[in-house]
């Protein structure tokens, strides 16, 4: 057998094995779509232990840390507060409450420790004027079968700020989302950024999103990009003083010049917030804050 032939069988080979190695990957693997947080720094676990990883239950079984979907925040002992997108299917149906489990209590999403908290969904809420289209009332939550221990070393439920932040207000946003628009790899720790609460007036702009924010809808980030919330990252929580202020919504594409990140005012929905808790029995931990400046955390979400 001659050099040229020698070398063709050494490709189909080595074609062969690459074949037999990505089919030994679990699916859920090569699926993992989820993204960062750009321009962001490792997130600290004291200053994160409201944030939780929202997971498809059945990818999560099969290999831990491969089922995140969306980011959110535990905000009282029962009830994870996140946006109403990570809730539906691509028909925008709300997906049944045993399609979710949430993870909670680690900044490493394919950690497990005694410190990991393992939750599965008894109910999932979507606001009933959610709208796919422009992601107007995007906002949801899950009400855990079981709660979260007031004493749990590593995961504690977030105040809910009681007034919109004002424009300048520095906030703080959090997810396992990706660093980079269209990079498809998710992070394995979570990663956090400093945005800044814009003016809605700004962002509704001619030269920024054109008059199509609207109520209920927080604007936060920076107009000259490089810092923001990406795929992988909606639900999560928007954050200042210690007050969760805002959820990850939606936005263009990812720290893009002129287009800071889009976040559900959670001082807008507290009252739909506090009757869906009721409806449930849950919340008696429920928590708010009178705090005026608020921040938030955006997250933009992908479901594979």
């Amino acid at each position: 057998m001659n050099s040229k032939r020698h070398q063709e069988v050494a490709w189909i080979l080595a074609g062969l094995l690459l074949v037999e190695l990505v089919g030994a990957i679990p699916l859920e693997a090569q699926q993992d779509t989820e993204s960062r947080i750009v321009g962001g720094y490792s997130a600290l676990e004291a200053s994160t232990r409201h944030q939780v990883s929202i997971r498809r239950r059945s990818s999560d079984e099969a290999v831990f840390g491969t089922g995140h979907i969306c980011g959110g925040s535990l905000i009282d002992n029962r009830t994870v507060l996140t946006a109403a997108h990570c809730l539906v299917d691509t028909l925008d149906r709300k997906r049944p409450a045993d399609y979710f489990r949430v993870v909670g209590g680690n900044v490493n999403r394919y950690e497990q420790s005694p410190g990991t908290a393992i939750r599965t969904v008894g109910r999932v809420a979507v606001h009933e004027r959610y709208n796919p289209k422009n992601f107007d009332n995007d906002v949801g939550l899950l009400i855990l079968n079981e709660p979260v221990p007031a004493m749990h070393p590593a995961l504690k439920p977030i105040a809910m700020a009681l007034k919109t932040p004002t424009s300048l207000t520095p906030c703080q946003t959090s997810g396992w989302g990706s660093t980079q628009y269209g990079v498809s790899s998710g992070a394995r720790e979570l990663r956090a950024v400093n945005v800044t609460i814009q003016q809605m007036a700004l962002c509704n702009g001619t030269s920024s999103y054109g008059g199509s924010l609207r109520a209920g809808m927080l604007c936060a980030g920076d107009f000259r990009g490089g810092q923001d919330a990406c795929q992988g990252d909606s639900g999560g929580p928007l954050v200042c003083d210690g007050a969760l202020a805002g959820v990850v919504s939606h936005g263009y594409k990812c720290a893009e010049p002129r287009f800071p990140g889009i976040y559900v005012d959670v001082a807008y929905y507290r009252d739909w917030i506090e009757r869906e808790i009721a409806r449930n029995g849950a919340g008696s931990s429920w928590r708010v804050s009178g705090i005026s400046a608020l921040g938030g955390v955006l997250i933009f979400f992908i479901v594979g």
